[in-house]
């Protein structure tokens, strides 16, 4: 019992040696626990939708009331948007852009077609880039045209929905998840491998022989971080590559465009790498907070899984300052859509933020446990 004793008491104090460690394992289950229970919900409200009534009767607006007065949908009025262009072909920029989840078209001839009893159509245009949301999104649709047709008689047999699904009319879910991979392991990838690295020099001893360097802290930094951006757009190479012939995943955008978003992505994961090692005392340490800080927000927060519409409040504005919410809709509006830059400025410039940030933060860090070792 002695010696049990003496194992037992040598394993607490490695234990104990160890408080970032130890912190972590314990942060790490609340925080689960947190995301999970305000995360995980089927439900979606609020979704942003569009409708052109070209009818403009009192039928008509009967149905765009049914589809306003929800807690489904937010609608906006194209023909009012867009008074001197073509509304339909400004909604599906809208879609490709993923603004919009939908588009309600209702033809010139509605009104006049059902006070006569004579029968018509509706056109419903669903984005089906996310498998998930667009069977929702069909769904919901049902439940409010069923809750027309119910206030008019034989209005049933009048009434024809044409819907269309864009981008992935079988709603294949793989074409939502797969280039979504590309976004949760190029920023793990970046971060975690960066963090060890510097990491694993601070527990060598080899970080005070680069400190006294005549290198300056920039030249420093952008060396250990270029060999890892060659890395991680081989590892979204060779996704895209299974994605299209495993899979069956099209690529419908430009190439130089997903690659330019990309790299600004990469830097944002770098730079925090960098941040992380500089704080972080060892190896172990590094990719827990690496782990922690990049792949749990990355895969619940960002709309990975679960649509950013069907986020608690609280955690849906955190999901704003996560770079894979920006990166995630990028990829899959390239991949899948086939959209330009144009439809992604507001992503991108997110993007430029959040690297330049990060990398200025991770620089001043650096730069000051450089001088501190000094």
């Amino acid at each position: 019992m002695k010696r049990l004793k003496a194992v037992i008491v040598k394993e607490f104090a490695h234990i104990l040696r160890d408080p970032t460690s130890l912190t972590i394992i314990f942060l790490m289950p609340l925080l689960m626990m947190f995301i999970f229970g305000y995360s995980i919900n089927f439900d979606l409200d609020e979704i942003e939708a569009g409708v052109i009534d070209f009818s403009g009767g009192e039928i008509s607006g009967e149905l765009v009331k049914k589809f306003s007065n929800n807690r489904y949908f937010v609608i906006e009025d194209l023909k009012k948007k867009y008074p001197f262009s073509d509304p339909v072909m400004e909604g599906e920029k809208l879609l490709k852009s993923g603004r919009l989840k939908e588009i309600i078209i209702i033809p010139a001839d509605f009104s006049r077609k059902l006070r006569n009893r004579m029968k018509t159509d509706v056109g419903i245009v669903i984005d089906g880039s996310d498998s998930n949301v667009a069977n929702l999104v069909y769904q919901y649709n049902d439940l409010i045209i069923l809750d027309f047709i119910s206030e008019f008689q034989d209005l049933e047999k009048l009434l024809n929905v044409k819907t269309k699904i864009l981008f992935n009319p079988e709603v294949k879910s793989t074409y939502f998840f797969v280039p979504g991979l590309i976004a949760i392991l190029l920023m793990m990838i970046s971060a975690i491998l960066t963090s060890i690295s510097i990491a694993r020099e601070k527990e060598s001893g080899s970080i005070d022989l680069i400190f006294i360097s005549p290198l300056k802290s920039v030249e420093i930094i952008i060396g250990k971080t270029v060999p890892y951006i060659f890395v991680a757009l081989a590892v979204a190479g060779l996704i895209l590559l299974f994605a299209r012939f495993w899979f069956g995943v099209p690529f419908r955008g430009n190439l130089l465009v997903l690659l330019i978003f990309s790299l600004l992505y990469i830097i944002a994961g770098l730079s925090m790498g960098i941040l992380i090692s500089a704080a972080a005392p060892n190896q172990k340490a590094a990719m827990f907070a690496a782990l922690l800080s990049t792949l749990l927000p990355s895969v619940m927060l960002s709309g990975f899984i679960f649509p950013l519409d069907s986020l608690a409040p609280i955690l849906r504005a955190i999901a704003h300052v996560v770079p894979a919410t920006y990166c995630l809709k990028i990829i899959r509006g390239v991949v899948v859509k086939g959209a330009e830059l144009r439809h992604f400025i507001v992503e991108g410039a997110a993007l430029v933020i959040f690297s330049t940030v990060l990398l200025t933060i991770a620089a001043i860090k650096f730069n000051q446990n450089r001088k501190r070792s000094k």
